[in-house]
């Protein structure tokens, strides 16, 4: 029999943006608790809001053990570990003032635009503990900026959009941002004459590769990637990860909701384009005898499954220069897409931009990119780096070749 407790503590202060203007601040603090009892080879479990009776959790659980809900009860060395990541941003007092002066700065900067939606102020305690003795403890926090920005006149609910999270404040870059993407979305351009261009976005491509990445999905032969697990399948440069290393990621626990850690917080999907493992967790794992990734989500009051909090590409360059060269495709915003059965992607662009030289040039029209998953990760992938755009908060841009469709 093997017994564990999960605490989340969350403590939140989100600011309500209308218009260029602070309208509200809402604060609230949450406890969840969990209490997970495995035996037998089945689990129970319950869970609770607030202040936790962990002996009727525990009553509770061992009740559930009836349900007859299959889980291994795996044991693992006694290890305790506290890790205290988080980093000062704002006294509490100075966070409506500062935000409010970033926002008197934006809207005379960019008087042709509006910005509203959130501004947050985050931190979080987890902690997790077991029968066997190990013992984990978190403590992190987070800036989360999310602007919606509208033109004047327009009738849109928002035109574009800026956001990122960090461990600090910094309102001349933030500017510097913002002022980048109003001063481009103002200059209208005419479409590019390529049909194959170099884009510069987000995990947009890959969101549609991970849910193939599923052990479960992969073991049924449902999968894209079906029999080739330990095979070269992706471009040299292309490594995907579960990263949880509290020096490189903001406000995650270095354990995942099984309470696993992996060494040096990291564990691998895809390594120099091998594809090494699958989203996994304690339960998949043993299931179909395949290692476990360390990236289990969790309820408070429900079962471990699969998840992928952390998931990350590896950087292959210090900035976008190193990348691209000549001109490309900034990619701010899509709407949707989809995947077919052999892997080729379609993707509506809402707004993009002509970049060249680590400029925003001007915005395109709308129009949508094609490319095949296998491509876009092999031949097609050409780089990840953090730098290069924009300069406040955490920024990750995925560098691929794709072809432009349906121009409007």
């Amino acid at each position: 029999m093997k017994t564990e407790k999960l605490i989340s503590k969350e403590s939140n202060r989100c600011l309500n943006v209308v218009a260029n203007h602070v309208e509200s601040l809402r604060i609230n603090n949450s406890t969840q608790n969990t209490f997970r009892i495995y035996d037998q080879g089945m689990i129970g479990v319950e869970g609770s809001l607030g202040e936790a009776n962990w002996t009727e959790l525990e009553q509770s659980a061992t009740a559930k053990l009836a349900q007859g809900i299959d889980y291994p009860e795996t044991h693992t060395d006694k290890r305790t570990l506290t890790i205290d990541a988080t980093k000062h941003v704002f006294d509490e007092q100075d966070f409506i003032p500062a935000v409010q002066h970033l926002l008197d700065r934006l809207g005379a900067e960019n008087p042709q635009f509006l910005f509203s939606n959130k501004v947050q102020l985050n931190s979080s305690e987890d902690s997790y503990e077991n029968s066997d003795g190990e013992r984990y403890l978190y403590r992190g926090n987070q800036f989360l900026l999310s602007l919606a920005i509208k033109l004047k006149g327009s009738p849109n609910i928002m035109d574009e959009g800026y956001g990122c999270e960090s461990l600090d404040f910094d309102e001349d870059a933030i500017c510097r941002d913002v002022k980048l993407v109003c001063d481009a979305f103002l200059t209208k351009l005419p479409h590019v004459q390529e049909e194959e261009v170099t884009v510069i976005g987000g995990f947009e491509p890959l969101q549609y590769a991970i849910q193939h990445l599923i052990a479960d999905l992969y073991f049924n032969h449902a999968s894209l990637f079906d029999g080739k697990l330990g095979q070269k399948l992706f471009s040299d440069k292309l490594s995907l990860a579960i990263n949880r290393n509290p020096a490189e990621q903001i406000n995650l626990p270095f354990f995942d909701a099984e309470g696993v850690v992996n060494d040096g917080y990291v564990n691998y999907l895809v390594k120099n384009g091998v594809l090494e493992r699958l989203l996994t967790c304690k339960k998949s794992a043993a299931q179909y005898n395949t290692a476990n990734l360390g990236s289990a989500a969790a309820s408070y009051n429900g079962v471990p499954n699969v998840g992928a909090s952390g998931l990350d590409i590896v950087n292959t360059a210090k900035d976008l220069a190193e990348i691209v060269t000549g001109r490309a495709i900034y990619i701010s915003d899509t709407g949707g897409g989809d995947m077919t059965p052999s892997g080729d992607i379609s993707m509506p662009v809402m707004t993009a931009y002509l970049y060249e030289d680590g400029k925003l040039l001007g915005k395109l029209p709308e129009f949508a990119v094609s490319c095949n998953i296998f491509e876009v990760l092999n031949n097609g992938f050409l780089g990840v780096t953090e730098k290069g755009l924009f300069e406040f908060g955490k920024h990750k841009y995925l560098v691929y070749k794709a072809k432009i469709v349906n121009k409007a």
